[in-house]
Parts: structure tokens; sequence; C-alpha cells
């Protein structure tokens, strides 16, 4: 099987990676096979990474193009087109295949990567995340971005524990020493001031911490908040979909059907091009089916009988398989069942991407050939 390059980001390569596996790849380029496009997952992403690009896709990792060396298991990925065709995709992070965690993953190591580009933590390395933070991650001790945040604030916390020891150490032999010499005394007055100064950043850092725990707990709030939210989506779609499938085949009743256009389903939400678009599978006459571009140009007898022209989506480009069936219905003068996409403040446009979704393709693929 063909493995396919990629090209890894740093995020990708020095923080999720050596995270989520314990390697640290060396080379900035990974090879996948066995790919498949997760459109759910895609549409659970934020409306900011949608608007990016960005998609998730599963697949087997594999560091060379003909080695044997490969991540172990399979694994989800958040990728996106590449700025140039001469560029290879990106991979912007990885992720365990369960949907369900992903969104806390995600959290997890962009946190990570946060901690590590501050100033006073050098020694948080690619290698240290390999060797000390996935054997964590492994045994479950490092389940989110709070748990990490404790690690973190733990080691930065030693140092300033054993200056406060050691002052107050100090202290103590001054105290003993206090009748021998005012020297000895002032200089036990002098340590105990500077134990106290270490104990006020000791204070100081345990109030950051706790700030930043309960800053950890409302995102974790409302990330659950906005799961609960696409799920109520999720199961909306399911429902249109069954309503779908309930009704006769096609409305295959001949009352009512000439050139006119007509819809046979419900509109029901759309999971590829936005959480405000809306899908509609419609039956009508072609009139004439171009390509235009990289899209589809399809004109149809819309409702009223007049000549209406829908251009595609595009989202990934010309579709050959919808536009063959839909120059076929031409040439042969039959009805063509197709999907519409729209929202209130635009005109409708042709989603042949989304036709050719396996939950889709019985919809429009039954009707190909003449009976």
């Amino acid at each position: 099987m063909k493995r396919h390059r990629y090209h890894l980001t740093p995020h990708a390569k020095e923080e999720t990676i050596p995270l989520r596996t314990g390697i640290i790849p060396k080379s900035n380029k990974v090879f996948l096979d066995e790919i498949e496009i997760d459109e759910e997952g895609t549409g659970q992403q934020t409306k900011g990474q949608r608007d990016a690009g960005k998609y998730h896709i599963l697949a087997n990792v594999w560091l060379s193009e003909f080695g044997e060396d490969r991540l172990p298991g399979r694994w989800r990925l958040v990728t996106a087109e590449p700025v140039q065709d001469r560029h290879d995709p990106p991979i912007i992070t990885l992720l365990p295949p369960d949907r369900s965690t992903a969104r806390s993953e995600a959290n997890l190591t962009d946190f990570l990567k946060k901690e590590r580009q501050k100033n006073d933590r050098p020694w948080l390395t690619t290698e240290y995340i390999a060797a000390t933070l996935h054997p964590m991650l492994k045994a479950g001790h490092l389940r989110d971005q709070n748990d990490l945040s404790n690690h973190l604030n733990a080691l930065m916390m030693e140092p300033v524990i054993a200056a406060k020891d050691a002052a107050e150490r100090e202290r103590d032999l001054a105290e003993m020493e206090r009748e021998l010499a005012r020297q000895a005394k002032e200089s036990a007055e002098l340590q105990s001031s500077q134990a106290q100064e270490a104990k006020d950043v000791a204070e100081r850092d345990r109030a950051k911490a706790e700030r930043e725990k309960q800053e950890a707990l409302r995102e974790a709030t409302e990330a659950k908040e906005k799961s609960k939210i696409l799920n109520d989506e999720l199961e909306q779609m399911r429902q249109a979909l069954a309503d779908i499938k309930g009704r006769s085949k096609f409305g295959a009743d001949k009352d009512g059907v000439g050139d006119t256009a007509r819809a046979v389903t419900r509109p029901w939400p759309s999971k590829t091009a936005g959480s405000n678009y809306m899908n509609i599978g419609i039956e009508a006459t072609v009139v004439d089916v171009h390509q235009s571009g990289s899209n589809i140009s399809l004109t149809y007898i819309n409702k009223h009988g007049n000549e209406e022209t829908v251009i595609d989506f595009g989202y990934r480009g010309f579709r050959q398989l919808v536009f063959d069936y839909l120059n076929s219905c031409k040439e042969t003068k039959r009805r063509a069942v197709f999907i519409l996409t729209y929202k209130p403040d635009m005109k409708m446009k042709l989603a042949a991407d989304t036709m050719e979704l396996d939950k889709y393709v019985n919809l429009w693929q039954k009707k190909r050939r003449p009976e």
C-alpha cells in the first residue's frame, strides 16, 4: 500500500508525538497509509479551526517511506490543505483515535506548548517529554492539563522549598550562637530576613498555582458544555437522516412529477461546510452541466419552472463521479437527484463533496442508470 508524505509542524514533532508515543521523530517528514477522513471529528472542531481549513483524519503513521519503523497503533491527525500544491500537507497535531477524548487531549498538548514557550522552563525539552511525561501519560498520571500543571509547579517549587529549609537551619544555628557575639546575632537576623523573603516567594507561587488550577477547571467545564452542544447537533442530524429513510423511495409516486424541481428530503444540518449550513435533497430535470474551473456548474428547472444555475461549493475540488452522473442524466433525459447546501445569507450551492459521503450516496447512485 502506497504511503503518502506529510510534513510535521514543530508542535507535532517536538510535543504531541513524543508525549503520546515516547518517540522523537528524526525527520520532519512522516508517511501515512490507510487514511480515513473523519467528517464528524472535523465538525466537532471549533469554528476558528474549521475556518482555518483544519480537518481530522485517521491513519497509520510511518517514520519512513519504505522502512518498517512506525508509531504504534492507529492515530487521529489534524491536518489542512497545503498552502501550495508542491508542498506536503502539514500534520498539526496527533491525537488518540477516540473522538470522545479529542478535545481534552488537544487541550493538554496546547497547554504543554504554552508552558514550553515560557523562559523559566529550559528543562522542559522534547527529551524530557518523551522520557518523563510519556510514561506518566501511559500510566494514567497525566490525564489532562491540570495534572500537567501540578507536575510542572511541583518541579518549580522544589528549589524554593529547599531554599526555605536551608534558611530555617541557618536561623536555628544563629539562635544557638546568639550569646557568642553580636556579629553572629546580626548574621542570624539576616538569615531570618532571607528566609521570610523565600517564604513570600513560595506563597506567591502557591497562589499562582491555585489560580491556574481554577482556570483549568473552568476551561474543562466549558469544553464539557461545548461537547454536549455538539452531541445534541449530531443527534439532530441522525434524526433527520432517519426521517429521510422513512420516506418512500425518492417520493416515487407519479403525482405532481414533471420538469419542475421538488425536494426529496427534509433539510438537515451540514457537518462539512459549517454549523450554520443546511443540506437538502432535490430531484430535478438537468438542463446543462459543465466543469467551471475546479467546480461543477449545474443548470436545472427549479420549482417555479425556470432555469436556475448553481455552482459547486468546491470544498475539495472537482468531483468527477458526481459530474458523470449529472451529465448522464442530462444526456438520457432522466431526472437527477442531487444535494444542495445553503444558509440564510447565501445562494444555494451544489454539495458534490457531501454527495460522495458513504451515508448519502444511496440518495442518488440508485438513479445513475436508466431502469
